[in-house]
């Protein structure tokens, strides 16, 4: 029985392994980020000096309060201080901005079509701050007490953590979020890719009555257990993929800045809770494969493919909605309850577990559920799969799987 499993497991992971579709769907993503990378890095380069011109036409003490500036405010002043001049030049684009100042609260800012970014947002605080200074200044106040009065409230947001250490809270907000949305959208891609790959696998083999063949040479439960385990060996080579290219990616390219911003803002997360997340991935998928090949063996043809695999496209996309909004609300009774219900639980207890509201305990027994879950159904489905994948019946296959169901029962 092993030898037949063996081979049954070796044909169906070398025939996807090296069929077109399925570097397709793993080169895919991989290609359009090197193109976005690309794209974004040869931009950045053909750019060149983005540094705009301003001219200050206006008070002339202010026109050097900018020239000492200019570095902060990455903009170089203009010798222009001449507001005639200054719109001669900036119709001949030469200049990028020219900022005529009419009074202490009014100023105006005028660019041409083709200018580089300016900092409005910096222009406007130095002048709101300089705005300031001369009215508390005609208020009696004195320098210091001005500079009090205008000082913003400092609000540090930190998130604590065990062994009183803390975290930039603004970084774990996004890193939370950034894990629940990945989570979500790598079970979603991957479940739906696989289980329209085991469910038209089993489709064109009824179709074609080859079944009748494979099951004079084997047993169903070979066949059954054999697809499943070589489909989820090209899952697993699939994220296997994607961990060496995204580990290459990361030291080739740790010094540019977009990296080392992300690497920041994932700080937080751990070698431990990283495999404890791809671990409950992979389980899921186990999950659905499992689903998908009881369902399909109801199949007669490949036009039904589309009919098996809806209701698990559905199953999939609650998990897929929760992981957007669940970070919002990772203490509401329902998500509470689906974090241990296997086929979503992959997409809740690993956030709740990174953002602290759940503990490992928790977490493990979620993971132990949908393990435990993932024998029970294969070992139900196989008798399913074994009294149907000869079987051809013109009901719907909804009817059909709660006939079984209902006659196993």
């Amino acid at each position: 029985m092993l030898n037949g499993l063996n081979v049954v497991i070796k044909q169906t992971y070398r025939n996807h392994f090296k069929s077109r579709g399925y570097w397709l769907l793993v080169l895919s993503p991989i290609i359009f980020t090197a193109i976005i990378g690309g794209i974004v890095f040869g931009v950045t380069k053909m750019q060149g000096n983005t540094t705009p011109t301003v001219a200050i036409i206006g008070n002339q003490n202010v026109r050097q309060i900018f020239v000492k500036s200019d570095k902060t405010l990455d903009m170089k002043i203009s010798s222009i201080t001449d507001a005639k001049q200054a719109n001669t030049a900036l119709d001949k684009q030469s200049l990028d901005g020219v900022v005529t100042i009419t009074s202490n609260d009014n100023a105006t800012l005028t660019t041409q079509p083709k200018s580089n970014h300016i900092n409005k947002e910096a222009i406007a605080s130095i002048l709101g701050n300089l705005s300031r200074t001369q009215k508390a200044s005609s208020f009696g106040l004195t320098a210091e007490q001005t500079q009090a009065l205008s000082q913003p409230f400092n609000l540090k947001s930190v998130v604590k953590q065990a062994n009183n250490k803390s975290t930039n809270g603004d970084n774990s907000n996004t890193a939370n979020y950034g894990i629940a949305v990945a989570i979500g959208i790598i079970t979603w891609v991957v479940v739906m890719w696989y289980t329209s790959m085991i469910a038209t696998e089993i489709a064109n083999e009824k179709s074609s009555r080859i079944m009748e063949t494979l099951l004079a040479a084997t047993s169903s439960n070979i066949q059954y257990f054999g697809k499943m385990i070589g489909i989820f060996a090209l899952a697993v080579t699939h994220m296997l993929i994607y961990v060496v290219a995204g580990t290459i990616g990361y030291f080739s390219f740790k010094d540019n800045a977009i990296v080392k911003s992300f690497s920041q803002t994932f700080s937080s997360m751990t070698l431990g809770f990283s495999i404890y997340a791809i671990l409950f991935i992979l389980v899921a998928i186990a999950l659905y494969l499992v689903l998908t090949a009881l369902i399909a063996s109801l199949i007669n043809d490949n036009s039904q493919v589309q009919q098996a695999i809806q209701p698990i496209t559905f199953l999939a996309m609650i998990g897929y909605i929760f992981s957007f909004i669940m970070t919002n609300m990772p203490n509401n009774f329902a998500i509470k309850i689906l974090s241990y219900v296997p086929f979503v639980s992959q997409s809740m207890m690993p956030v709740r577990l990174v953002t602290k509201v759940e503990t490992w305990p928790g977490g493990i027994i979620s993971l132990i559920i949908a393990f435990v879950s993932l024998i029970l159904l294969a070992w139900f489905g196989k008798k399913i799969y074994a009294k149907n994948v000869l079987s051809y019946s013109d009901d719907k296959i909804m009817s059909q799987l709660i006939k079984n169901i209902t006659r196993h029962d």
